[in-house]
């Protein structure tokens, strides 16, 4: 199973192998997409010395964009486990405090390498076959006052919850009843490997209860159609997140 899912995204990604440059992030005080949305809690909530580790980093747009706004990061640690992701980002991004690691989450010793002070994962979680036992490890690197950074689909926000009113599955990363990619060409992992689907509740719930975190915090990312401007609708993911925002959580 482990060898289709790493072909699956072997294959997906094969184009990122020869990126030249990577997009900037400037930190947003509106981000619209969850990698403004990351720049712009990360930066809020790491503003000392330290290092950072970037789980499932893709292309390398996340540390470029951190990197160039946080002076005081010593060392940033950027992973994945698609070599032709991990050649683009060796190609196109240029830091000395960048170091460059192929991990496999699930099958990586976390307690092999340095701890850190803050890890994070986009889009992530919900690709693991085993998200509560790799909590478990991922929490273990974490240096004292560390935290982690996730942000993953809201499986309770108001399009999942039409979806199932009407009878239709509330897939995160595809449509058609996760059989289509958005461009409308098939899938060849159902619902593009979305393994787990997850609300604010429930994953505060397992990383408290069994991964050892003591506590996480709410944040907030606006999700669909902006019909009211983007302000009224990042207001109303901030004042309800459960129905109108990605989930995005801060896990200390």
């Amino acid at each position: 199973m482990k060898g289709d899912l790493l072909k699956h995204y072997e294959e997906k990604y094969a184009d990122e192998k020869s990126v030249e440059s990577l997009e900037f992030i400037p930190y947003m005080k509106y981000p619209l997409n969850r990698f403004e949305t990351c720049v712009k809690y990360f930066v809020d909530n790491f503003q000392r010395e330290g290092t950072v580790l970037e789980l499932g980093a893709g292309s390398g747009i996340v540390a470029n964009s951190i990197l160039k706004q946080n002076e005081k990061i010593n060392k940033y640690i950027i992973s994945d486990l698609s070599e032709n992701r991990l050649e683009g980002v060796k190609r196109s991004l240029k830091d000395q405090r960048l170091s460059i690691k192929r991990i496999d989450v699930e099958d990586f010793d976390f307690e092999s390498i340095e701890k850190v002070d803050a890890v994070i994962m986009i889009a992530l979680i919900e690709h693991l076959i085993d998200p509560l036992g790799t909590m478990k490890r991922i929490k273990k690197v974490l240096k004292p006052g560390g935290f982690v950074y996730i942000d993953t689909p809201n499986i309770a926000d108001y399009g999942a919850r039409f979806k199932l009113l009407t009878g239709r599955f509330p897939s995160t990363a595809s449509k058609y009843e996760g059989n289509l990619r958005y461009d409308n060409t098939p899938v060849t992992l159902y619902d593009e490997g979305h393994l787990h689907y997850f609300t604010f509740k429930s994953l505060s719930e397992m990383l408290i209860r069994y991964c050892g975190f003591a506590e996480t915090r709410k944040h907030h990312q606006m999700i669909g159609r902006r019909f009211l401007g983007k302000k009224i609708h990042y207001q109303l993911a901030k004042l309800w997140p459960e129905m109108f925002s990605s989930l995005v959580l801060i896990a200390k």
